[in-house]
């Protein structure tokens, strides 16, 4: 068998195995334990916990009944979900070995099956697209009867921020339809573009960003029981390169793991280091030199070559044009620049266009300061 990742072996269990989340963990073992179960919005950075979280809390409230009224659905899975293979007969499916097929791809293929019926009653018999087979799956397991004496159901949704006007509207019509029997968590990096009626309606829990010290407890906890050496550089270096992502660094630390000696600083600038934030790297430091074709080439091989998604290089950017020892002047110019090209591309314009726009921004950085 294929070694476990550290990051799912040591994920909490309990509520007191989380680090640097009292509040929000408070708040949810209180609604657990009261029962009282009210719509959830768990948002933060990614690697914070949230997920998991939500699925503690799913257990303690539900209890005996939490593995046939409990659903995880992840957002960006499912509208990318290939309609062919949702097409595909549990029957069909069956006949596959465990390995070529999953809880998702089953679920997918009744959720299909319905959403085409739904269509028929309408009169059109046409496939379903994406969009409608995520309001599908969405609603059919929050309008199906359960067969546990408690009639209460949870759904967490996770990547919810993929949602767009449409499907936010679809969900706040489904959360009011079937509010007496399923209760939603929806977890999301952010309430950017949220909708008002729905925050409403839920009670909103920020998970922030793992502390540098909450960081080192979890990884020294870890590396004691895996028998890890970490030198003390070695774990400056871990809690840096995650920013606050535990999933991250829990990673990280376990990828050094497999070299042999203790994790060092440079062991970890070294598989810290990917084909993302080495790219962005160069890409800034060719824009900063107006030396835009490179930076230009650099962002096309990122988005096709690589298939980095645009949000991926955007963030990626934001990470290094922080690390640099830039004027006040040109860092308040470049995070307002920023700021309007990630609005424009959340508002579904051309993401390379204004990925480029960017790069022609940092080339064009006022001159009254000295970098």
């Amino acid at each position: 068998m294929e070694p476990v990742l550290w990051s799912i072996k040591y994920r909490p269990k309990t509520w007191e195995e989380f680090y640097g989340q009292e509040q929000a963990i408070n708040q949810l073992k209180s609604y657990a334990e009261s029962r009282t179960i009210p719509h959830l919005i768990l948002y933060g950075p990614a690697g914070t916990g949230k997920t998991v979280a939500a699925q503690i809390y799913a257990k303690k409230t539900l209890g005996d009944a939490f593995n046939s009224n409990f659903k995880t659905l992840n957002v960006r899975d499912i509208r990318s979900y290939s309609i062919a293979k949702a097409k595909r007969k549990i029957s069909a499916l069956a006949k596959l070995d465990r390995s070529k097929r999953s809880e998702l791809d089953e679920y997918m293929s009744v959720v299909f099956r319905e959403a085409k019926a739904s269509l028929k009653v309408k009169g059109q018999t046409r496939n379903p697209n994406r969009s409608q087979l995520l309001h599908q799956a969405i609603s059919l397991f929050a309008s199906t009867i359960t067969v546990a004496d408690d009639p209460l159901k949870i759904l967490v949704l996770e990547e919810s921020d993929a949602l767009d006007k449409n499907m936010l509207q679809a969900l706040r019509r489904t959360m009011e339809r079937y509010s007496g029997v399923c209760r939603f968590v929806l977890v999301t990096p952010s309430l950017a573009g949220w909708n008002p009626a729905i925050a409403s309606r839920c009670v909103v829990i920020r998970f922030p960003a793992i502390s540098a010290e909450h960081t080192e407890a979890i990884l020294s906890d870890i590396a004691s029981k895996e028998g890890v050496d970490i030198e003390p550089l070695g774990m400056k270096a871990l809690v840096r390169a995650s920013g606050g992502d535990a999933r991250r660094a829990i990673d990280l630390l376990q990828i050094c793991a497999t070299d042999e000696g203790n994790v060092t600083e440079d062991l970890v600038h070294t598989h810290s280091d990917t084909p993302l934030t080495k790219g962005v790297r160069t890409m800034i430091s060719s824009a900063l030199k107006n030396d835009f074709v490179k930076a230009r080439d650099i962002l096309r091989r990122l988005l096709t070559s690589e298939q980095y998604s645009p949000t991926q290089v955007m963030v990626q950017i934001q990470r290094e044009v922080v690390k640099r020892p830039l004027g006040d002047t040109k860092m308040r110019h470049l995070i307002d620049r920023m700021s309007e090209i990630d609005y424009r591309m959340t508002q579904g314009k051309n993401p390379h266009i204004h990925l480029m726009a960017l790069l022609a921004s940092i080339g064009n950085l006022p001159e009254n300061e000295a970098q």
